[in-house]
């Protein structure tokens, strides 16, 4: 049998129908407008674009983290400077508890020490004319320290004078009289008395005599 193709753009159409589509669509948007592909700009500068962005992230992350590890390092360094404040903190605490123990020793030694001399100098202090003392001695131990005296006066206002002049003293608490009695002494008449004086701790005010003013 014989075929006659009576269609003369018949066989141009077979020739175009062989060509693939999307070659053609390419080349028709390479060859239409000014020669730019906006899928092909688009190809392009997405990737770019994302690449830009994870640089930028990564930069930026890596700034971050080293600025906290900076911060880190700091944080450690103020952290050991501090334990070591604290350690010298407790140690001077730990000394200053030992120095305040020993002055509180040295202290209680001193008032022990210092209270003997302190009531014998005030029983002389205020000892007045034509009296005299024949005896000293604890009648009472610390801390309620008392102390028992003897001794002789021409009159009985000297007694009087003497325990008034005791008890503005003020290393001395209370001042009792034992008693008094009428006695003859070598050919005079003199009393002798008896008292107990309480010592008490004077005020900081006082000077001690030990102290500049006290010497």
């Amino acid at each position: 049998m014989i075929q006659v193709n009576l269609h003369p753009q018949g066989s141009k159409r077979r020739k175009k129908g062989r060509r693939l589509p999307i070659a053609a669509g390419w080349l028709k948007a390479a060859r239409s407008g000014d020669g730019r592909d906006p899928w092909l700009i688009a190809a392009i500068a997405i990737p770019a674009l994302v690449l830009l962005a994870v640089g930028w992230l990564w930069l930026s992350q890596s700034g971050e983290r080293g600025g906290l590890d900076d911060r880190l390092t700091e944080a450690v360094q103020d952290s050991a400077r501090l334990s070591d404040l604290r350690a010298l903190s407790d140690s001077l605490i730990a000394r200053e508890s030992q120095i305040s123990e020993r002055l509180d020793l040295l202290r209680g030694l001193d008032d022990g020490r210092f209270v003997w001399p302190r009531l014998l100098d005030e029983f002389s202090r205020a000892l007045p004319n034509y009296a005299w003392l024949t005896s000293i001695r604890q009648a009472n131990g610390p801390p309620d320290l008392q102390v028992q005296i003897d001794g002789m006066a021409a009159n009985p206002l000297a007694i009087t004078a003497y325990v008034r002049r005791l008890q503005e003293s003020p290393y001395v608490g209370t001042v009792r009289i034992l008693g008094s009695q009428e006695q003859n002494v070598d050919g005079f008449s003199a009393h002798s008395f008896k008292l107990v004086v309480a010592y008490s701790e004077p005020p900081d005010s006082v000077a001690t005599p030990d102290s500049p003013e006290g010497t």
